[in-house]
C-alpha cells in the first residue's frame, strides 16, 4: 500500500539504525591509504574499504552549522568516504543548481579569473572537511571537474572555457599550468581545523587528477562553438605532429592507411598541412568494427592511429600531473579519471594508482528547460534486465551497472566505482542498489560512491516529502533505507569473495580496434566470479595466475598457452588491423588437443576455442556464450556444479548471490543477511528464522543483525521491506525525439509527494517470542506489531496500513 513518507536529510538516524559503529573514528587513525596487492590498504595494514556518497558543486561549502548536522547523518547512515565533486563549479543564482553558491563559494570567480580562493568559501571547505574527519568520514578529493577559466587566467586564445569541458585540458598547456595551480593552492593550504593540509591529511584517500575526461572520447566532435575552435585546431594538429612523427611523409602514410587499393586518407588531407582528420567521438569512446568498410569516414586505420594517439596523450598528460602531485607531497594513491568504457581508453588511465568507473542506469538525458521532468529511455526495471541479452540489437551503449564498472577493472591495481546510481525514474529500482554492492563484495571492490546525496549548501533548504531533483537522492526510500543494509554488507563483509578469478587479455594490437560486442565478456563473468582485465606491455604472451585467461580477441593476436585455462577466439583473422598479416594457425593451435563439443566450439582439458565468435555472441545476444562458458568452467573445476548459468539464473561461485532476471528476482543469502528482491514468491526465506509472504506486485526484503551478527544467533534484527517508490503523481508521456539517437525516450514528470509501497502479507518467526516494532526512517518507533503464535512460529499480519518500510524485530529462541 502505497504510504506517504518524510526523509530529511540532515536528520540523523538513531536507536537499531544508527550505524556510527560501522566507522572508525577520527578517519586517518590508521595512517595514510596505500596500495597494497591490488587492494587498498591503511598503513598499519588493515584493509580499507569505502562506501560512501558524492557531494558535488554548491554541496562542497555548507556553513559551519550544515557541515556539523551532515557530518553527524552521514556518520548515523554508516557513510564512511564523501566524494568532494565539482568544488571548483562556477557560481549559480539558482537555489539548489549544479553550481557553487553565490555567497561562499570555493573559487572567487568576481574578479574575472578562477585563480582564487573565495576566503568564505575556503573556511567552509575546511570546516566541513574537519568535521567528516572527526566523525571518521574519509575524503575523495577531485582537482578539475567544473572549472570555467575565465578570461582573467591569461588563457592561450582569447576568452575563457566552459565549465565542464573535455578532453583540451589535457592536450592545452596552459589549461594543465592553471590546473597544477589549483592542485598546489587546494592540496598544500593548511586547514585551520585540522592543522593539516589535504596533502598530509591521511583522511584523504585519493586524489582523483580529473573527471570523466580522457584523449580518447569526445575526440574531435564535442564543443563544437565557434569559442572552442582554437583549441579543437590545436588537437588536430597535435594529431597531424604525431602521424608525421610515425610515418614521416604523406606517402608513407597514405601507404599504411591503404588496403586492397583503397586508401582511407583523403585527397584533401595531409599531415604536413595539419588536415588530416581525427575521429568524432562522444560520452565514451566509440566503437569500430576491425572488418568494416575500408572508406568509410572512420576507417578502421584512422580509428587505430587516433587511439595510439589518444593513449600517448593521456599517459604523458596523467604521467605529468601524478608527478607534480607526489612533489607537492601527495602521500596517498593518484586516481588519473573516471567514466571509461573501451580497451584504449581504459588503457590510457592505468598510470593511477588505483583504477575508477563512473556506471550508471536509467540516466536521463541532460536537456534544457526540463524542470522536474526527464528523458529516459525506457525507464527499465533493473530486476527483470537480463545482463546477457541487454545488448541485443543495440550494441555497448546498453550496459549494467555491473558490467561497465567492470570494463575499468585492472589486474594489481584497487577499484572504486566514483559515481553510480540507478535513477528512479523506474518505481521499482531498489534492486539495482543492493545487486550492485553485493557484486562489488564478490569481485573484491575497494570502494563504491553513489551519486549525488544532496546540491546545497543548507541543510534545511530542501523538502523532505518531495524529490525535486532526480539526482539528489537524500530522501530516495530505496537508497537511504536500504543504506545501512549496503553498508553493513560491504563495509564488513557479509558477502563472500569469490575464490577464482578471470583474466581478459588484452594485446597492444587489441588497444586499436573496438568490436560493437566487446563488452560480452563484461556481461557474463562478474556475476559468477571474479573479473580483472590485463594489459601486455611486451609481446603477446599471458603469463598471469588467473584461473582462466580469456583473450580479449579483438584482433588475432594473445598467447595464453601459459595459463591454467584459456578461452581463444579472434573477431578478426587478422593480427594488425591493416589487414596485412593473417594468422591462419592460432585457433587450430590453440584447438590441438581438444573435443568438438558443438560446431565450431572445441574444449579439452586447458582450452575452450571458438572458431567463429562473431556467431556466438548472436548480435548481443550472450547466452550461448554462458553456455557454452558454463559448461568448460565446470569441466576445468572452477565452479561448483550448482553455480554459474544454471536455467537461466546466474548464480555466483559462492552459491550465495542468485540473479534470475528471467523471472525479475534477485536473491542474496549468506550467514549474515538475507535478501530478496522482485516478483514474490509463494513464501520468502530471508534466514532459516524469518521468511515472509508478499503480496505486493514487487517486494524488496533485506534482513540483517544487529551490529552484523550471524543471522542464527543474534536476537534483534533490522528488517526492510518496500515495493514501489517514488512521487505519487510521477506521468509517464511519450518523449521527444533526438537527432541521431535511434531509442524511443520517455517523458517521466516528478509530481506529487514522496512515498514508499509498504509490505502486505505476513512475517513468519521461528521463535518461542517475537517483538516488532515499525520504525521510521530515521529509527524512531511509529508502531508495535501484534504477533499471533501459531505452530511453533510467531506470525505478523501486516496490512501496509502503517506509513514504515523498515522494522526492529526482537526474539527469544
Amino acid at each position: 500500500m502505497r504510504q506517504h513518507l518524510r526523509i530529511h536529510k540532515a536528520e540523523s538516524n538513531k536507536g537499531i539504525l544508527d550505524y556510527s559503529h560501522l566507522l572508525d573514528a577520527p578517519a586517518g587513525k590508521h595512517g595514510f591509504v596505500e596500495t597494497r596487492n591490488g587492494h587498498l590498504y591503511f598503513e598499519d595494514g588493515k584493509r580499507a574499504r569505502f562506501l560512501g556518497f558524492n557531494v558535488a558543486a554548491r554541496s562542497n561549502t555548507p556553513d559551519h552549522e550544515t557541515a556539523e548536522k551532515m557530518a553527524e547523518r552521514f556518520a548515523s547512515m554508516g557513510v564512511n568516504l564523501i566524494r568532494l565533486h565539482a568544488a571548483d563549479a562556477p557560481i549559480g543564482e539558482q537555489p539548489g543548481s549544479w553550481s557553487s553558491c553565490v555567497n561562499n563559494p570555493l573559487l572567487d570567480y568576481a574578479d574575472g579569473n578562477s585563480r582564487k580562493f573565495n576566503p568564505e568559501g575556503l573556511d567552509c571547505f575546511d570546516y566541513f572537511i574537519a568535521k567528516l574527519k572527526e566523525k571518521g568520514i574519509y575524503l575523495h578529493v577531485d582537482l578539475i571537474v567544473a572549472r570555467e577559466f575565465q578570461p582573467g587566467d591569461e588563457m592561450d586564445y582569447p576568452g575563457g572555457a566552459p565549465s565542464c569541458i573535455k578532453r583540451y585540458a589535457i592536450y592545452n598547456a596552459r589549461m594543465i599550468e592553471l590546473q597544477k595551480e589549483y592542485a598546489k593552492e587546494l592540496l598544500c593550504h593548511v586547514n585551520p581545523y585540522t592543522g593539516l593540509s589535504l596533502a598530509d591529511d591521511p583522511a584523504v584517500v585519493t586524489v582523483q587528477i580529473d573527471n570523466e575526461d580522457s584523449a580518447i572520447k569526445w575526440a574531435m566532435g564535442a564543443d563544437a562553438d565557434e569559442q572552442m575552435k582554437p583549441y579543437r585546431d590545436e588537437v588536430q594538429s597535435r594529431f597531424n605532429h604525431f602521424l608525421l612523427m610515425k610515418y614521416h611523409t604523406r606517402k608513407r602514410l597514405a601507404e599504411a592507411w591503404t588496403c586492397e587499393g583503397c586508401c582511407a586518407l583523403g585527397e584533401e588531407e595531409d599531415p604536413a598541412a595539419g588536415t588530416v582528420r581525427g575521429i568524432a567521438g562522444g560520452f565514451y569512446q566509440p566503437v569500430n568494427d576491425p572488418n568494416g568498410s575500408w572508406d568509410t569516414e572512420e576507417s578502421p586505420a584512422r580509428y587505430a592511429d587516433f587511439m595510439e594517439f589518444g593513449i600517448y596523450m593521456n599517459r604523458k598528460f596523467y604521467r605529468d600531473m601524478k608527478d607534480y602531485l607526489i612533489s607537492l607531497g601527495v602521500k596517498v594513491p593518484i586516481v588519473t579519471s573516471n567514466l571509461i568504457a573501451g580497451a584504449a581508453d581504459v588503457y590510457g588511465h592505468t598510470d593511477g594508482d588505483l583504477m575508477e568507473n563512473n556506471s550508471y542506469f536509467n540516466h536521463p538525458l541532460l536537456l534544457p528547460d526540463m524542470n522536474n521532468t526527464y528523458m529516459v529511455n525506457g525507464p527499465v526495471e533493473y530486476v527483470s534486465t537480463n545482463p546477457l541479452t541487454w545488448q541485443r540489437g543495440v550494441g555497448s551503449m546498453a550496459t549494467t551497472l555491473l558490467s561497465l564498472a567492470s570494463v575499468a577493472i585492472v589486474k594489481g591495481k584497487p577499484f572504486m566505482l566514483s559515481e553510480w546510481n540507478e535513477y528512479g525514474e523506474h518505481m521499482f529500482h531498489s534492486t539495482a542498489l543492493v545487486q550492485t554492492v553485493a557484486y562489488a563484495c564478490l569481485n573484491d571492490w575497494d570502494g563504491l560512491i553513489l551519486y549525488n546525496h544532496h546540491t546545497s549548501e543548507n541543510w534545511d533548504d530542501q523538502p523532505a516529502d518531495e524529490i525535486r531533483n532526480i539526482f539528489d537522492v537524500y530522501n530516495d526510500p530505496a537508497v537511504i533505507c536500504q543504506w545501512g543494509f549496503m553498508a553493513s554488507m560491504f563495509l564488513k563483509g557479509l558477502v563472500a569473495e569469490a575464490k577464482h578469478c578471470i583474466d581478459v587479455v588484452y594485446t597492444q594490437n587489441d588497444l586499436k580496434t573496438l568490436p560493437e560486442f566487446h563488452a560480452m565478456p563484461t556481461m557474463f563473468f562478474p556475476y559468477v566470479t571474479a573479473m580483472r582485465n590485463v594489459f601486455l606491455d611486451s609481446g603477446d604472451t599471458y603469463q598471469g595466475n588467473g584461473d582462466i585467461a580469456v583473450n580479449a580477441g579483438f584482433l588475432n593476436g594473445a598467447r595464453l598457452s601459459e595459463a591454467k585455462h584459456s578461452v581463444y577466439y579472434a573477431w578478426s583473422k587478422y593480427r594488425d588491423i591493416g589487414r596485412r598479416y593473417e594468422d591462419k594457425n592460432r585457433l587450430e593451435r590453440a584447438a590441438k588437443g581438444t573435443k568438438l563439443i558443438e560446431q565450431g566450439v572445441h574444449l579439452g582439458e586447458q582450452a575452450l576455442v571458438f572458431d567463429d565468435i562473431a556467431k556466438i555472441a548472436g548480435e548481443g545476444d550472450y547466452r550461448n556464450f554462458a553456455r557454452i562458458m558454463d559448461q568448460a568452467m565446470k569441466e576445468w573445476n572452477v565452479i561448483p556444479k550448482e553455480t554459474g548459468y544454471v536455467d537461466g539464473k546466474l548464480i555466483s561461485e559462492t552459491g550465495e548471490i542468485i540473479f534470475d532476471p528471467e523471472n525479475a528476482c534477485y536473491a542474496v543469502q549468506t550467514p549474515y543477511c538475507g535478501y530478496y528482491s522482485g516478483a514474490p514468491k509463494e513464501l520468502i526465506s530471508l534466514s532459516d528464522m524469518v521468511k515472509v509472504k508478499a503480496e505486493n506486485k514487487r517486494i524488496t526484503l533485506a534482513l540483517i543483525a544487529k551490529e552484523e551478527n550471524n543471522l542464527d544467533q543474534a536476537q534483534e534484527y533490522i528488517l526492510t521491506a518496500m515495493g514501489e517508490t517514488g512521487m505519487d503523481e510521477t506521468g509517464y508521456y511519450p518523449g521527444q525525439k533526438i537527432p541521431g539517437i535511434p531509442y524511443e525516450f520517455t517523458a517521466v514528470e516528478f509530481k506529487g509527494k514522496l512515498f514508499a509501497e509498504t509490505l502486505e502479507g505476513c512475517i513468519y518467526v521461528q521463535a518461542k517470542e517475537a517483538k516488532l516494532e515499525v520504525l521510521s526512517p530515521v529509527g524512531e518507533v511509529i508502531a508495535q506489531l501484534e504477533g499471533i503464535e501459531e505452530n511453533g512460529e510467531i506470525q505478523f499480519a501486516v496490512n501496509g496500513t502503517i506509513p514504515g518500510i523498515q522494522y526492529h524485530l526482537t526474539v527469544k529462541r
